[in-house]
């Protein structure tokens, strides 16, 4: 196994800008800010939520890749 190995950050697509999260939300910029600020905790849970969207798209893609290599194995 290479030492080399890419993590899923290096693998990951372009990361959302707050402005990008804002918009999925359907809130204003500075309301995300506020979250943080003011409600730790729902900032936290929300920024949790966008890591799991992002790591399960991950995990797709790595599991399309296997199915890949071993088609090509048979």
């Amino acid at each position: 196994m290479s030492s080399h190995a890419q993590t899923p950050k290096q693998t990951s697509p372009k990361r959302l800008s707050q402005r990008d999260m804002a918009g999925i939300l359907r809130i204003d910029t500075k309301t995300l800010y506020n979250w943080k600020k003011h409600k730790p905790d729902l900032y936290r849970i929300v920024m949790l939520g966008f890591k799991f969207d992002e790591l399960l798209e991950c995990s797709k893609r790595h599991y399309a890749e296997l199915l890949e290599l071993e088609s090509r194995s048979l």
